[in-house]
């Protein structure tokens, strides 16, 4: 018995160390995909193959893994290439088997021991604290929602930021970040959970450590064509008038691309003096909708005017921007009316007093032959 258990200590001892130490795998990699779901470049096509930099990670060095730390902003690149997808400049990309072989062997090797996700894109914790402290916490719940959504098993949310790390960010970068985070504030209350959520990771994703400069900016523009779109979300038609009396109503139409209802107020100014218009509050649009308002206007004279209207929420947040309607008035007013009718009569009274003077003149000059 001593001796079988000295065998075996031998054996135990004499067995390399890392096959029975518990290890931790981390999976991230800087975003390959443009904000609106297209990749700017293919990389991950080989990178994702067995020998290739992450594919090695989970078929050959997966075997005694405990703890798994994964990016859902980069299995979600991953599951993205699962199906046939674009590359911008290069059409269809080219690893969909590589993609769909690395999700089935990551399914695999994590559905025992523990994992856990780390934030959502591997941002720096430095700049979310800066740009989005009140979404700290959030960001990492919704980092483990999502990828226990991707994986199909229950994951760990991350306790803290993996990285502190300072970056340097462009004046426009750091504009456009706090413009985001004021549009995103004031369009809550309209966007569905998932909508806000994408909105917001959509930010999350420029303060990643992980991505380059140049990717930092591409995904800046991206950002702000996701900002114009989301401005728009509320709009004004466009359009141009022309009244014919002193009071009118002149349609102007609103539409809401919102999934949810949205109460607006019209600011309403005119461009000079010839027309009065007022503000109009609290117009409900319905979800995905148009609607016509009329907008009243009181004329004085006539001549070109015009009116501008600016959309606001109910906490002052402007949507979009002003739109101006050219207005010509084209109508006589009452006190035009009044002096025109008042001269024609001078006029006419004027005409019948002359062709009195000139019958009595010719009735003497007949008289005197």
């Amino acid at each position: 018995m001593k001796r079988l258990f000295i065998l075996l200590l031998s054996l135990f001892l004499l067995t390399p160390f890392s096959a029975h130490a518990s290890t931790t795998v981390t999976l991230t990699a800087p975003s390959h995909r443009h904000l609106d779901g297209t990749f700017f470049d293919d990389a991950l096509a080989t990178d994702l193959l067995p020998d290739g930099k992450y594919g090695s990670l989970i078929f050959h060095k997966s075997t005694f893994v405990s703890n798994w730390k994964i990016d859902p902003a980069f299995i979600e690149d991953v599951n993205a290439m699962t199906i046939n997808y674009q590359v911008s400049g290069l059409g269809e990309g080219k690893g969909k088997e590589a993609a769909t072989a690395f999700m089935n062997r990551l399914k695999t090797v994590t559905s025992i021991g523990r994992v856990e996700a780390l934030p959502y894109s591997n941002p720096s914790e430095y700049w979310v604290n800066k740009f989005m402290p009140h979404d700290r916490g959030y960001i990492l719940d919704v980092s483990a929602s999502r990828l226990t959504s991707l994986l199909g098993r229950f994951t760990y949310a991350p306790t803290q930021y993996a990285s502190k790390k300072y970056f340097s960010l462009t004046s426009p970068q750091i504009r456009l970040i706090n413009l985001s985070s004021a549009r995103i504030q004031s369009s809550a209350s309209y966007l569905d959970s998932q909508l806000l959520e994408n909105y917001k990771l959509s930010q999350v994703k420029l303060l990643s450590v992980s991505i380059t400069q140049t990717q930092r900016q591409t995904l800046a523009y991206d950002l702000a064509a996701q900002l114009n779109t989301l401005r728009d979300s509320i709009r004004i038609s466009r359009g141009k008038f022309t009244i014919t009396s002193a009071n009118q109503k002149l349609p102007i139409t609103l539409t809401n691309d919102f999934p949810k209802p949205t109460v607006v107020n019209l600011s309403i100014n005119s461009i000079n003096q010839r027309i009065f218009v007022d503000d109009i509050k609290l117009i409900t649009i319905p979800a995905k909708s148009k609607m016509q308002v009329l907008i009243p206007v009181k004329a004085y004279t006539s001549g070109d005017s015009g009116f501008t209207v600016t959309l606001r929420t109910k906490d002052g947040s402007v949507f979009g921007q002003t739109t101006t309607y050219p207005l010509t008035v084209a109508f006589i007013s009452p006190v035009a009316t009044w002096i025109t009718t008042i001269a024609a009569v001078v006029l006419f009274g004027a005409a019948i007093l002359k062709s009195l003077r000139r019958f009595r003149k010719g009735k003497r000059s007949h008289e005197h032959r």
